[in-house]
């Protein structure tokens, strides 16, 4: 793998600072991996190999360079993670086309957009015991990107008359998957899991943030984006969420105490406030990597999932109880409730 990502690398004159900025790695450890000092991670491996199918063509119609025009324009209209949604739904669509091939945008039928759905559906991720095919839902995402890619085509392209959306009457089921909080068991297992590490640091700084995220309904992103500096002494955070919309979120009691322990326990108090061994700043990739950890360590106590964004759910519904007056003691089943209740 490692002589055709320098191949390529070459071929479209990127330096390996370049290729670290698109993939989302640094610099210095791309170097590493790519001189052979140092072997890829798992994690850096799928990224290389994601990057290797991307789309290169640079014909005027060609699908992979429409895609191209459509992901920057979006990179200057949307929030980072927004626009990255996009070039994981599109990206290999836009490698489908080449490998089908399919060298005319404007040529591209509802035929196509059905084989390709058929094509994606199976899954593209290998897990323990094969390819685990994609959901009701991933895959209305892939059908709902494909129409706002081909609206886009509509609008910049020299279209012939009569042409029309090739996924216009192609119906894909939703999901059927209900909006699931955790459970008083799983919270209580999860903490378990997360107190078995015997790093204290590392114990500490994933106690906080579940407990965080348990109390405050932040998303993901808004989470990460969190400076030491921006807690208020009652726990109030003023964080900017979607776009440029900006909220105050609250953390709790439990929230302010389980982040001055971690806090102390790192003796920094500057700085992001979710941090790495090394002093980063988390990412996004590391905070996933939390619940599946979690996961992994007994998959059975989890039967619908662990994500991050189903704490906002769970946050959300506990703090729609308490102002409803039934809030019936959301966590009295657990060993330590106190340490994990919303306030």
């Amino acid at each position: 793998m490692l002589s055709k990502i320098k191949t390529r690398q070459t071929t479209l004159g990127l330096s390996t600072r370049q290729l670290a900025r698109d993939i989302g790695v640094s610099p210095s450890l791309l170097s590493m991996v790519l001189t052979g000092k140092r072997s890829p991670s798992k994690r850096l491996s799928v990224s290389l190999k994601g990057w290797l199918n991307e789309p290169v063509s640079s014909d005027a119609v060609n699908p992979s360079a429409i895609y191209g025009r459509f992901i920057s324009e979006k990179r200057s209209q949307l929030a980072k993670l927004t626009a990255k949604f996009y070039v994981a739904k599109l990206a290999p669509f836009a490698t489908w086309c080449e490998r089908y091939p399919l060298p005319d945008v404007r040529e591209i039928k509802r035929e196509h957009v059905s084989d390709f759905l058929n094509y994606i559906r199976s899954g593209r991720r290998v897990r323990a015991g094969g390819t685990r095919p994609l959901s009701n839902g991933a895959l209305k995402l892939h059908h709902q990107t494909l129409r706002t890619f081909f609206n886009f085509v509509g609008d910049t392209c020299n279209t012939p008359d009569g042409w029309k959306n090739p996924v216009d009457g192609i119906k894909v089921k939703g999901s059927q998957a209900q909006t699931l909080e955790y459970s008083n068991a799983e919270i209580k297992r999860m903490f378990e899991i997360v107190d078995s590490n015997p790093d204290e640091l590392l114990r500490l700084r994933n106690r906080a943030i579940l407990t965080v995220l348990l109390n405050s309904a932040m998303r993901a992103s808004e989470l990460l984006a969190v400076n030491v500096a921006n807690i208020g002494t009652d726990g109030r955070i003023k964080v900017t969420g979607k776009g440029i919309e900006q909220r105050v979120a609250t953390i709790g009691d439990s929230g302010l105490e389980s982040v001055r322990i971690y806090l102390d326990c790192r003796g920094n108090h500057g700085g992001a406030l979710w941090q790495t061994f090394a002093g980063d700043r988390l990412t996004a990739d590391g905070l996933r990597g939390l619940p599946d950890r979690v996961e992994a360590n007994d998959p059975d106590a989890f039967p619908d999932g662990l994500y991050a964004h189903r704490f906002r759910h769970t946050a959300i519904t506990t703090l729609l109880r308490a102002r409803g007056g039934c809030l019936c003691g959301r966590y009295s089943a657990m060993q330590g409730t106190q340490t994990h209740r919303l306030r």
